[in-house]
């Protein structure tokens, strides 16, 4: 530090500079570390004009600049730049995200956090089996607990929304921050493979948080017990927290009814519900679906088979080899079709740049087909498809939800 005090004794009364390098700050709400920190603060007139910047555990960097105010309460106008920042939860999502929020107001709260970050890919999974939760250590006991300690542990949230811990909640932050994904948005896991993008309006405050929008379905699939089944419609939207709600809907023609298979519910723990027409009951409609018949007239092996899918949607299944050799591979899809005559086929897709997605298929007789996905805006779309015959196909597509 090089500080000097010209005046009465009092902050406005301070100037100078004061710097800090290879400190480290650990988030555990965030489950990030920030290190190497430096920071410098520049005091002049009751105010400190700051620049920290830091390398992020989970990969990036962030930068916060701009003055605040250093009497109560402590009023700022700081710019956050975040580059590639690093945002995961090990059992549920995975990304990185890049942009720029202000942080404006009294940072004791009632400051407004706005601004717009944009995602890089986003790999979420729906958990194949139970949950796990991080947290305390169970049964702890804290015996004459001082003060700051028993504040430190209400603000980290470790009294749930009962805590009596003196004020260390506080007025919440106002938001307004866009959330940027056009593309890339894969939900995958309990037979499910889709992709979603879209633009999520978050508002409201820190203390009620209110989205608006959604992450759309743009291609995606359920596979259960090798019926392959197409998703017609599906969102993912944030509800005041970062477990979001999805809804997927598959329909599908088994013998006489149409079926239509209906996932809903948080991420972490998705409901799977069956409807047809005509109705008939769950159970009925899951067998018709995979064998073309009512549950009575399955034989054993059949409602073997039915229970093992039944298990697969309720979390009790796997990724499966397909899914351990797209990851294995690196890429964004990987299937295996059958047509109707039942010779196979693999696809396999990825995307070459931020806007364009291309496939590869290839059949059982060696013939390939590569097919190319344009967005050239988010309404407007150019497909086309090279075969090793000299087939050729374009097309421009224009799509908007009303």
């Amino acid at each position: 530090f090089d500080l000097s005090l010209n005046g009465p004794l009092a902050l406005s009364s301070v100037s100078g500079s004061v710097s800090a390098n290879d400190m480290q700050v650990a988030l555990p709400n965030q489950q990030i570390n920030l290190s190497p920190m430096s920071a410098r603060a520049n005091l002049s007139g009751g105010r400190a004009d700051i620049d920290v910047s830091a390398e992020v555990s989970t990969g990036g960097s962030l930068r916060v600049t701009g003055p605040v105010t250093l009497s109560a309460p402590y009023s700022g106008d700081l710019n956050v730049v975040l580059n590639n920042v690093g945002l995961s939860d090990p059992d549920l999502f995975e990304t990185a995200a890049n942009g720029q929020l202000t942080v404006s107001g009294p940072l004791t709260g009632g400051a407004q956090i706005a601004g717009v970050l944009n995602l890089d890919e986003v790999e979420m999974k729906i958990p194949e089996a139970g949950f796990g939760v991080t947290g305390g250590v169970p049964n702890l006991s804290h015996i004459a607990e001082p003060a700051d300690v028993r504040q430190t542990r209400v603000r980290a949230g470790l009294f749930g929304s009962n805590a009596n811990g003196g004020g260390g909640g506080g007025p919440g932050y106002l938001l307004d921050v866009t959330i940027n994904a056009p593309s890339r948005i894969f939900l995958r896991g309990r037979g499910l493979d889709a992709e979603f993008g879209g633009t999520v309006q978050i508002g409201g405050s820190t203390n009620n948080v209110t989205p608006r929008g959604a992450f759309d379905l743009i291609r995606g699939r359920l596979d259960i017990l090798g019926r392959r089944l197409t998703l017609t419609d599906g969102s993912v939207t944030l509800q005041g927290s970062l477990d979001p709600y999805i809804r997927l809907v598959a329909t599908t023609d088994a013998e006489d009814i149409t079926v239509q298979i209906i996932v809903d519910g948080q991420a972490t723990s998705p409901v799977v519900r069956f409807e047809s027409s005509p109705s008939l009951p769950e159970e009925d409609v899951l067998a018709y679906l995979i064998f073309g018949r009512g549950i009575d007239e399955l034989s054993a092996l059949q409602a073997l088979k039915l229970a093992s899918a039944v298990a697969t949607l309720a979390g009790r299944g796997g990724a499966g080899i397909i899914g351990n050799l797209r990851e294995g591979f690196g890429l964004d899809d990987l299937d295996l079709t059958t047509d109707a005559e039942g010779n196979l086929a693999v696809k396999a897709g990825t995307y070459i740049s931020e806007n364009a997605y291309t496939e590869i298929e290839v059949d059982a007789e060696g013939k390939s087909q590569i097919n190319l996905n344009l967005n050239v805006t988010p309404n407007v779309t150019v497909k086309g498809r090279l075969s090793d015959d000299g087939d050729t196909g374009i097309g421009v597509f224009y799509e908007k939800d009303y």
